[in-house]
C-alpha cells in the first residue's frame, strides 16, 4: 500500500514537473497530461510481473516509471535530448525498452492492440508463463485495430488483458458521440471474454481488477477487457485548452483526485502519518526537479548519427 502512494506521489510530482516544463518553454513539442490517469497505470503495473509484456498509452507515465525508466530519460524524450531512450529521436513517449518489457507505444492509438495480441500469441506458442498488458483510451475503441485485435485474442484464448482508460473524451468527442454502449467492458461479450468495469481514480480498486484479469491470462483462462473510468483533467495534449469540457463535468471529478484520495485513505487507515505522506510529497517534488536539472544539463544528439538504428546491424 505505501508502494502505491508513493508511486502515485512520484507520478504526479513528475506530471506537474512536465507541466511547467512545457510552459517555460523546455520541451520541444507538447505534453500528454495524465492527470487522473495516474491510479490506472501504477494500478495495473503493480498486477504486472517484470517479465510480462506492456504496451503502454501515452498516458501512462507512472507505469514506465514503475517499470524502472529513469525520469530523467522520460523528460530527455520530450526534450529530444541524447540520453531519451531513442536518442534525441522522439520527442514524446513514442520509446520502447526491450529490457523493460516496454513497447513503443504508437501514435495511432490503439495500434499498440495488435502487437500486445501478436506477443501474447507468441507467449502461448512457446508455452512461456508471460502476459500481455496493452492500454488504449475510450476513442481508440472506435478503431478497427481494437476489434481485430480483441476478436482473435478472444477467438485464440490468448494471455492478453486489454485496458481501456475511460476519461470521457476522444480529443474533443464527449463520450455520448463515441459510442451508445452501456460500457466499454459490456463490449467484452462480444469476444467471448469477460469485462470489468473499475473506478479509474481508485488505486486499490484498479490493482484488484487487474490482478483478477492478469491470473485470469496467467493460468490459461484467456483474455479480458478492464475499463477504468476516469475523467482527463487537462486537453488532450497541453497545447489544447480543453474548452470544450463542460465546467460542471470538471467540476465533479476535481473533488476526485485520485492521488489525495489515497493519501487521505492511508492517513485515516494509520498506514503513514500526516508527517510522513507530506514528507513523501516533498521528497518527490524534489525528486522531480533533480530530474530536470540531469535532462536540461543533457546534450542534444550529434547529427552525425542520425542514422543509426534505422537499419539492423
Amino acid at each position: 500500500m505505501r508502494r502505491l502512494l508513493e508511486a502515485l506521489v512520484h507520478t504526479r510530482a513528475f506530471e506537474d514537473r512536465m507541466h511547467a516544463m512545457y510552459r517555460s518553454g523546455d520541451l520541444l513539442g507538447s505534453y500528454y497530461s495524465g492527470n487522473w490517469h495516474e491510479a490506472i497505470g501504477v494500478g495495473v503495473m503493480a498486477a504486472m510481473r517484470a517479465d510480462d509484456y506492456f504496451c503502454p498509452l501515452h498516458r501512462d507515465v507512472g507505469a514506465h516509471l514503475m517499470r524502472g525508466m529513469p525520469p530523467e530519460q522520460v523528460m530527455a524524450s520530450f526534450m529530444g535530448r541524447a540520453i531519451g531512450p531513442t536518442g534525441g529521436r522522439d520527442g514524446t513517449l513514442h520509446y520502447g525498452r526491450l529490457d523493460l518489457n516496454t513497447y513503443n507505444p504508437p501514435s495511432h492509438i490503439p495500434a499498440n492492440f495488435p502487437v500486445a495480441t501478436g506477443m501474447a500469441f507468441a507467449a502461448k506458442y512457446r508455452g512461456e508463463d508471460r502476459v500481455a498488458v496493452a492500454m488504449c483510451g475510450d476513442g481508440s475503441t472506435s478503431r478497427a485495430d481494437f476489434h481485430e485485435a480483441v476478436n482473435i485474442a478472444g477467438a485464440m484464448q490468448l494471455p492478453v488483458v486489454f485496458v481501456i482508460q475511460n476519461n470521457q473524451y476522444a480529443y474533443s468527442t464527449p463520450l455520448p458521440l463515441q459510442t451508445h454502449s452501456a460500457s466499454f467492458a459490456i463490449k467484452a461479450v462480444a469476444y467471448g471474454m469477460p469485462g470489468i468495469k473499475c473506478d479509474g481514480t481508485d488505486v486499490v480498486a484498479v490493482h484488484d481488477a487487474a490482478t483478477e484479469c492478469v491470473e485470469r491470462a496467467r493460468s490459461g483462462g484467456g483474455p479480458s477487457i478492464l475499463e477504468a473510468v476516469t475523467m482527463r483533467m487537462h486537453g488532450h495534449a497541453e497545447h489544447d485548452p480543453g474548452d470544450y469540457v463542460l465546467p460542471e463535468l470538471k467540476e465533479t471529478w476535481a473533488k476526485r483526485d485520485p492521488v489525495a484520495l489515497f493519501e487521505e485513505r492511508m492517513v485515516a487507515a494509520g498506514i503513514v502519518s500526516q508527517d510522513e505522506a507530506e514528507t513523501i510529497r516533498e521528497d518527490a517534488r524534489k525528486w522531480a526537479i533533480e530530474a530536470r536539472k540531469t535532462a536540461l544539463a543533457a546534450p542534444m544528439p550529434d547529427p552525425s548519427n542520425i542514422e543509426d538504428g534505422v537499419y539492423a546491424d
